[in-house]
């Protein structure tokens, strides 16, 4: 009861921030319909209500249980990230209860320590956007299937956020074993793109240098899985072609170099099916100095992009692999050439262990404007002319795992 009261207590201290309107971009005609989207227990922690009843001005209570000290942290904070504003606190016995306002609209939020049961009442002319998409999701795939459109209702299904968790369709799976294995082929195919640190298959491109027998699947490394929004990075486990940074050695950056133009060009093009670049998520490329190694932040990193394909930053190479500037034997970050890469010549050194490994390319600036990072065959960051010709391209890129292709 005391760690309950001390979070509340934390709660009210955190929102003071005035709400930013939700409701921006709906249609008036919409948001007279159904009313202002408000903040989502459901939302902060990722699951649905375990039961929902009405309110008395026909509004929607959702009712969660167990809801742990840590749920209600998580809650807190995610209000505070909202800008919510909390009114009218109060303790009674085991019970805490709020208001939680915005822009004129109010929810109610009370707890139970001792239950650990949460409600949250959503009056009339407001509603939870969260589950109210689930809802309407789930309506399409149940049309979708009254329709016979067995692969398009799982698509559908696999837009509902943590769809397991929805009781509607939990249900609706056990009940339906057909529908349940068509899930689970798809699920099982999906949990491999979900596995941080593991290889997967996408796309295709030559890699044995025999060109009769047609271009080999790209291997790819799980950096990185965003569950809230399904999308997946994914950078090439091998080097796949040697190309220079830039065709001139001039001061350059990634905005304008050579090598981004051909990524999001000749290789995006020659690599992927038309159906596998729909997947392909435009991504918003961060180029500013953070993204650098702190001793080269004098050279100019250009402006931000608008990639399909791109490279990884010094920051992110730090991030995902340890690369560091004086760590010369770093394993995760060593890479191996292709042998179609190799014949396009790409620098391939003979290890201790009897490996071939190359040095590749990072989208960020060097020690000098006609320079940039490069992660060497040690595995550590230095930095190179960008006209070399031998370094190794290790693509990246952001993918969306509710694509029709999945």
């Amino acid at each position: 009861m005391k760690n309950f009261a001390i979070a509340f207590c934390l709660m009210v201290f955190l929102l003071f921030f005035s709400f930013d309107s939700m409701a921006v971009g709906l249609l008036p005609s919409l948001t007279d319909t159904i009313g202002k989207p408000m903040p989502s227990l459901g939302k902060a922690l990722g699951r649905y209500p375990d039961a929902e009843t009405e309110s008395a001005d026909g509004g929607n209570i959702e009712v969660f249980y167990n809801i742990t000290e840590t749920d209600f942290n998580t809650f807190s904070v995610y209000l505070s990230e909202q800008g919510a504003t909390l009114e009218d606190y109060k303790t009674t016995g085991n019970s805490f209860s709020a208001s939680i306002q915005v822009e004129g609209n109010t929810i109610t939020f009370t707890y139970d320590t001792q239950t650990r049961e949460a409600r949250v009442t959503y009056p009339k002319g407001t509603y939870d956007e969260w589950l109210n998409y689930a809802k309407t999701q789930f309506g399409s795939v149940i049309q979708l299937l009254d329709e016979g459109k067995k692969e398009a209702a799982v698509s559908v299904l696999f837009t509902i956020p943590n769809y397991s968790r929805y009781s509607p369709a939990s249900k609706y799976l056990e009940t339906h074993s057909e529908l349940a294995t068509t899930v689970a082929v798809r699920e099982a195919k999906l949990a491999s793109f979900r596995n941080v640190g593991g290889y997967v298959t996408f796309g295709s491109y030559e890699q044995d240098n025999n060109k009769g027998n047609g271009q080999e699947p790209i291997e790819w490394l799980v950096l990185y899985y965003n569950a809230a929004h399904n999308h997946v990075l994914l950078l090439s486990r091998y080097g796949l072609d040697a190309k220079p940074y830039n065709t001139e050695q001039v001061d350059i950056t990634w905005e304008k170099c050579t090598l981004r133009a051909w990524l999001n060009g000749e290789f995006i093009n020659n690599a992927f099916s038309t159906a596998e670049q729909a997947a392909i998520l435009t991504t918003a490329v961060d180029n500013s100095k953070t993204q650098s190694h702190k001793k080269w932040w004098s050279t100019n990193s250009g402006s931000n992009t608008q990639d399909k394909v791109f490279l990884l930053s010094y920051a992110q190479a730090s991030k995902f692999l340890g690369v560091t500037y004086d760590n010369s034997s770093n394993m995760k970050s060593i890479i191996v050439p292709t042998a179609y890469a190799i014949k396009q010549g790409a620098y391939a050194s003979k290890r201790a262990e009897g490996k071939a490994s190359g040095w590749w390319w990072l989208r960020s600036p060097g020690s000098y404007q006609n320079n940039a990072a490069v992660v060497n065959i040690g595995g550590s960051l230095v930095s190179s002319n960008v006209s070399e010709h031998d370094g190794c391209i290790r693509p990246a890129l952001w993918i969306n795992l509710e694509s029709d292709i999945f």
